[in-house]
Order: structure tokens, then sequence, then C-alpha cells
């Protein structure tokens, strides 16, 4: 070598040609897909802009999920609900709201996971955080909906010492709003003739409060053994719902000033423990056990000066539900499991005033399928099949069915940039209780609604192809094609058969619900990931047979739009007027367009966003819905606050105590009561 360098060295200078290189910067990648999921991870803007889990989805742009920041909605791009993880625990929107954006590693998207731990979700997000060896973090947060008089407040407090983590959240919201009611023009079609009847409303009021509190308690013997344990209250109380205007008939009545008030109140207590258990040589376990006990009253009261309806309604009971799936990894690419679902409740309803009843219903559920699923480099699927038994009562008159269902998934993921899923599902829609109970309830001079104890239960059969196209951290493209049918639905049927040959709507089966969809989302990032803009355009497909059957394509498109300098952010959101045909209701539903722009601060843990929506509707109305059969006819009108402008501001605080280097999990609510009362 040194001969050769001595050579070198001794050549002449014009015999040497120098080359400069070129500077190569590395960029790690921000997105990627492998067999089993989509990665995606935030930057630290995004995350230093977001509030909460929720705002940190919708900067994020992820292509595969459609996030509306109006409505604080999250589905797929294609309509579908999604499933929220946080490290691989469910989520609740109480969780959402209460995570902290900062200690989110990655952000994951999975389309019919296998590991137990989802729960064989259909589609899920899954938050994956850091944790906490100790000590943990409290974030007090605020939300104020100026001119549509609705707000909330929550705390979240997080503390973890030795094997032990602790979850403290109580969150409230009020709702305040003075134009709400539907105007409707009826058109009841009787053997005598027919009869219109125009109902306005001149004025409304509702007030409504919501609290959630919630304390639970996990022990994590390791990453492989966890048992968490939750007990939670929740209360939703709606004191005041009222509205009044003028009603008209064209003949048989005479046309008056109306007044409807209602009133409920709805309590439940709940209680929630989940294991996690990963045995090694390929066994884990995850179960699932619930309860709630419920207590739900309603009132509606409906008077003109001829006519006075009352209906009063209290509901006590109880529900339970057991969920244990079984996993055993035969090798690296082959696992098998199986999963066994029991459930039970039974609820005692009271109706007194124009009506007098009391039902009793039960139900219970038990079902066991087994699975198969494969994960090979570029490859990855799952198959299952099983059998259910239901049985539900209605005061003593029991109906029995059994069924098989299975579920089908493929995903082909070539390389990180390319992901194609394909997913097939055939399964069982059961009637509500509502939906079965026996009551006649009259709610209008000639509207009576009853439940159908006969109804039976509906087969359903979905399939979605989803290919997702990630050619650099810039670009993420995802394109889609889904349907679904439901075939023999269950919708409400309207016939003169009421007392006095009055209108009855009754629930019954009749017909096929198809639904399809085609669409492509779009997203790129400019000025290193400062601008991101995208665009979600689609055109749905609905098709219904049998009775108020309909067809219905309409064309929509969205698009967000994000900036960041500093410590400052400016966002945009802007969606087409939609349409749907509700597969419960037979409404043809049509919405407004909406739109808000946000602009957002962050530093030192505080976190203000002040956001302007829907600033150029003056219209208090939600929806223009219509509905055509033999007998009856409805064109409807609804207010509310929903598409109104109002201006936001959000304001959150967070500080930590303790030091982060796992994972962490957040408390679980669903948010709702659920009742089987008539209404």
């Amino acid at each position: 070598m040194l001969p050769q360098m001595a050579a070198a060295q001794n050549a002449e200078p014009d015999s040497l040609k120098a080359n400069t290189l070129d500077e190569v910067t590395v960029v790690a990648a921000s997105q990627w897909s492998d067999a089993t999921k989509t990665v995606y991870i935030p930057s630290a803007r995004q995350k230093s802009s977001a509030s909460d889990g929720f705002s940190l989805l919708a900067r994020m742009n992820i292509p595969q999920l459609n996030v509306n920041p109006i409505n604080e909605m999250v589905n797929t791009v294609s309509g579908q609900a999604v499933s929220l993880f946080i490290n691989w625990h469910q989520a609740s929107p109480e969780d959402i709201a209460g995570l902290y954006p900062s200690d989110v590693k990655r952000v994951e998207y999975l389309d019919y996971p296998a590991d137990p731990r989802f729960l064989r979700a259909e589609h899920v997000v899954n938050y994956v955080l850091n944790e906490y060896a100790y000590g943990g973090y409290t974030k007090l947060s605020g939300k104020e909906r100026f001119i549509v008089n609705s707000g909330n407040a929550s705390v979240y407090s997080k503390f973890v010492f030795h094997r032990m983590e602790y979850d403290l959240m109580i969150d409230g919201d009020y709702d305040n709003n003075r134009h709400t009611g539907e105007s409707n023009t009826e058109l009841y079609r009787f053997d005598n003739g027919d009869v219109e009847r125009q109902s306005s409303v001149s004025g409304g009021k509702y007030r409504q409060h919501r609290l959630f509190a919630g304390f639970r308690a996990s022990w994590r013997k390791s990453e492989h053994l966890v048992w968490r344990n939750l007990v939670s209250y929740r209360r939703i109380n709606t004191p005041v719902e009222q509205s009044s205007g003028y009603i008209s008939f064209s003949r048989l009545f005479t046309s008056d000033n109306y007044t409807s008030e209602s009133r409920s109140e709805n309590s439940a207590v709940d209680f929630n423990s989940e294991l996690y258990g990963d045995f090694g040589r390929g066994w884990s376990i995850q179960s699932n056990v619930m309860a709630e006990i419920l207590d739900n009253s309603a009132s509606d009261d409906y008077s003109t000066s001829q006519t006075s309806l009352l209906n009063h309604a209290a509901e006590r009971g109880w529900s339970g539900r057991i969920n244990a799936q079984i996993n055993k990894e035969i090798n690296q690419k082959v696992s098998l499991f199986t999963n066994f679902v029991a459930s039970a409740s039974r609820s005692l309803i009271d109706y007194s005033g124009t009506s007098n009843a009391t039902n009793r219903f039960s139900e219970w559920f038990g079902g066991c399928y087994l699975g198969m699923s494969l994960s090979l480099e570029k490859l990855s699927g799952s198959i299952d099949g099983g059998y259910a038994v239901e049985s539900n009562a209605v005061n003593g008159h029991r109906d029995n069915d059994s069924y098989p269902f299975t579920h089908v998934n493929l995903q082909y993921t070539p390389d990180q940039k390319n992901s194609l899923t394909v997913w097939f599902q055939y399964a069982t829609l059961s009637p509500g209780a509502s939906m079965k109970n026996p009551n006649m309830v009259q709610q209008t001079e000639m509207m009576y609604i009853a439940g159908n104890a006969d109804l039976k239960r509906s087969r359903i059969i979905s399939t979605n192809l989803t290919y997702t196209w990630l050619p650099c951290n810039r670009w993420q493209i995802t394109s889609y094609a889904t349907f679904f049918k439901i075939i023999n639905r269950q919708i409400p049927i309207y016939t003169p058969t009421a007392p006095d040959g009055m209108m009855l709507k009754r629930y019954a089966n009749s017909g096929d619900y198809n639904h399809g969809q085609i669409g492509v989302r779009l997203t790129c990032k400019f000025l290193d990931g400062n601008l991101n803009v995208s665009m979600s355009p689609r055109l749905l497909i609905y098709e219904t047979t049998g009775e108020n059957r309909m067809s219905h394509y309409p064309f929509l498109t969205s698009a967000n739009v994000d900036y960041y300098l500093g410590d400052f952010s400016l966002s945009g959101y802007w969606s087409t007027k939609s349409s749907y045909v509700d597969g419960e209701t037979c409404y043809l539903r049509r919405f407004p367009s909406e739109y808000a722009v946000t602009a957002g601060w962050s530093a030192k843990g505080w976190n203000v966003n002040i956001s302007i929506a829907n600033f150029l509707h003056n219209s208090w109305q939600t929806s223009h819905d219509t509905f055509a059969s033999r007998w009856y006819d409805s064109r409807l009108t609804q207010f509310g606050t929903d598409f109104h402008r109002r201006i936001s501001l959000t304001v959150s605080y967070t500080f930590n105590y303790g030091k982060r280097v796992r994972q962490n999990q957040a408390i679980e609510s669903s948010g709702e009561v659920s009742t089987s009362i008539l209404r």
C-alpha cells in the first residue's frame, strides 16, 4: 500500500480529477406497512399542537381514516366504525379526551387484527404510548362552544406506583339550546280519505347535563400479565326538552297551537374487569367481564286545546357479559384461536299516563367460534366460523334463534409502501328490545307506535376491498370499495290499523338494504411537513327493496388543511352537503355542508385552540328528511345546533410527575346509558 501511496503523491497535478460528493441526507420513514398493520409516527409539531387523542388523529391525516373535527367523529375512510385502543386496551371518548399527545410514540391502523387484545374488532386505531415507571400526569381541560351554548370540562389523572397503576377521571358537559324541535308535513291515507297534517315549530328549549366518573386500578406483573378493574358511574339528565308551534289539519281535526315537553333521567353503575395473560409456549388469553345496573325514566307530554297525551315510563334493569379468547401460536406463521361469549340482561318497564302497561324483558346470548390466523412476510389473514344462540322474552313470550357466522380477511403487503386488504363477513342483526316492545303508545292525534314481539332477526353480508399506497413521507393514498347488505331488514311500516282507524307505526321485516361505496383519500405534505393537505371524494350507492323501496346515489367530498409555524398552528376543514338512506327509519336524510377554521397555540403544557365553524350558516336547521310509503308520507325538517355557526374555545393544561419509560392505558366508558323504553 505504501508504494502505491507514494506513486499517487508524485503524480502530475493535472492528471488528478477532483469529484465533489453531493450532500446526502437520510430521512427516517414516518409511515410504513407490514403484513398486519400500517404504522404512522406523529411529528413533534403534530403532538404539541394536539390537545387530545382525537385532535392528534385529525392532524395526522391518516389516509385510512375520515376525521370530522367539528363533531369529533372518527370513521374509516369508507364511513365504517373504528374501535380506538390505547396500548392494546379498548378506549372510550373519555379515554381519548384524557390522552396526553406528547406521550404518543406511534399510531397503528389495523384491519381485522387477530391479536386477542383487540377483541376481534373490525377496524382498529391503536395509540402506542410511553408508560410511566413511577408518577404520572394530571390533565385539566375545558371547552366552551359560544353561540350554541354548550361545553364540557374534565379532569384526568394517572398515577403509577410499583406494579400498580391508578386512573381517575371526572367528566361533565352541558347543552342549553333554545333552537330545537321539528316541522313536519305529513300525509295520512285512510280508507275514508286523505288527511294532511302540518306542524311548524315557533319556539323550543333543550337542556341536558352529563356526568361521568370512573376509577380504575391496574395490576401489571409484567408485559405478559395485566389485570385491570374499572368502576364507573354515568348520569344523563334532560330536565327540559320543549317545543311549541302551530298545527293544522286538512280535515277531521281543528287547527290549533301545540306544546310538546319531554323529560328524562338515565343513570348506570358499571363494572369492567379485563385480564390478559401470555403464558409462554404460544399460549395467551384475553378475558373481559362486564356488569351494569341501570335506572331510567322518561316522560312525554303533548297537548293542544283539544288533545292531551301524557306518557311516563320507569325502567330498572341489569346486564352482564363475559368474553374470553384463547390463542395458541403454532409457530411464527400460524396461530389458532377460539372465542367464547355469554351475555344476559333483564329489565322491567312501567308505563303510565295515556297508555298503561308493565313490560318485562329478558334476553341471553351465547356464542363460540374457532379460527386460524396466518402471518407471513408479505401476506396475513384470518378465517373463523362459529355458531350463536339467542333467546329473547317479552312478558313471557320467548323467541329463540340460532345461526352460523363467519369472517374472512386477507392482507397482502408486497413491501412497506403498498398494502391490499380484502374482507368478508356473514353475521346476524338482532332487533333491540324497544323494537320488540308489544305496547301501543299514542304519539299524536293520528299516530300510534308499537313494537313487534314476532320481529325476526336479519342477516348481514359485508365485504371490503382497500388499497393503501405510501410512496414516501410526503404522499399517502387510500382507495376502497365496499358493499353492505341487510337481508330481511327490520323497518317501521305504517298502516291505518290503530284504534279508531288511525295510523299505526309498527316494526316488521320487509325487503333488503343494499349500500355500496367507492372512493379515494389523498394526503400530501409540503414545506418540510409544515403544510398538510388532504382530500376525500367518494360515491355512495343505496338500493332498498320491499316496503318503502328507494334508490339514491350521492357524491360527497371533504378536505383538510393544516399549517404549522413554531408554537402556532392553523387548520381548515370543509365537507360538501351529504345525504344517506337510513337503514332503520327508511328516511332519506339530507344535511348541510360543514366547514371550520381553527387556530392554536401550545407551549409548556398549555394548549389553546379557538375554532370558528359554519360561520355563514344562520339557520338552525340540522336536516331535511323525507319518507314515502303506501299509507303515510313525511317531509321533516329538524332543528338544532349541529350545523349552526359557533365559536369554540378549548384550553387544556397538563403537568407531569415521574418518569416515562414504558406504555400506558386509559379509562373505558361507553358514555351512554342503554334503555329499552319505547318512545
